[in-house]
């Protein structure tokens, strides 16, 4: 029921977020200096905003739609991102016979206060709903960027059944991501997007790797690259 709140109160709801801000001292160490406290419209309305509008900026007034830049409006995957969760959202309440909400907000409230009623929902159904609702939560998080759009490496989805490349989409301040092929989700709540940063790191340094043997005009045929395997092809 907590997990199930949570969800729907940023999905649906203003609310508040507390970002730490850092500084590197002369000794290089990393230090807190405070943390900045903001706060943001829902999950859903942030979506529908950039799906209509585009990434925001740092600069926007609190409300305001952002002003217009050289660059085409919108981002079809907010849109379709949003239609998902939309459509989602209104099957769960369907299959619960809870009846029609005008907003999509409304029907995500509705399904949080349906859950905390034992009648309504057993705890089976619950922790299915609070399933739906982490994926919904995690992939608004990962596509949604105050300043950039969200960051996509150049690495493989990990999910052994998907492997596909350039599919990832990674917020990486709000440490969520999702990938944009099998749709499966990351974040810190069960400390995967760090199994997926691994992964990326992994990947990002063969290729760092890789470009090194070419640019030195060694290719070689797998395994580790010595210094002395390297001086003995110079």
């Amino acid at each position: 029921m907590a997990d199930i709140r949570t969800y729907a109160h940023e999905l649906a709801d203003t609310y508040r977020t507390q970002t730490p801000a850092y500084t590197k001292t002369r000794g290089g160490r990393i230090k807190l200096t405070g943390v900045h406290s903001t706060e943001q419209d829902g999950l859903l309305v942030q979506l529908a905003e950039a799906a209509a509008y585009g990434v925001t900026s740092p600069d926007d007034v609190h409300g305001a739609r952002p002003v217009p830049q050289s660059r085409p409006p919108g981002t079809w995957e907010a849109l379709a991102l949003h239609a998902t969760i939309s459509t989602d959202a209104a099957r769960w309440t369907a299959n619960l016979e809870l009846g029609h909400r005008d907003t999509v907000q409304a029907t995500v409230r509705q399904l949080a206060a349906a859950a905390a009623e034992p009648r309504v929902l057993d705890d089976t159904v619950a922790a299915a709903l609070a399933g739906a609702m982490r994926r919904w939560h995690v992939r608004a998080q990962a596509l949604i960027g105050w300043i950039t759009e969200p960051y996509r490496p150049r690495a493989t989805c990990p999910v052994v059944t998907c492997g596909r490349r350039d599919t990832l989409r990674v917020n990486v301040a709000r440490r969520a991501a999702y990938c944009a092929g099998c749709q499966s989700i990351w974040d810190d709540s069960d400390g995967s997007i760090r199994v997926l940063a691994q992964h990326i790191e992994a990947q990002t340094n063969s290729r760092a790797v890789q470009a090194e043997r070419v640019r030195s005009g060694y290719a070689g045929r797998g395994g580790a690259w010595t210094s002395e395997e390297g001086s003995n092809n110079g």
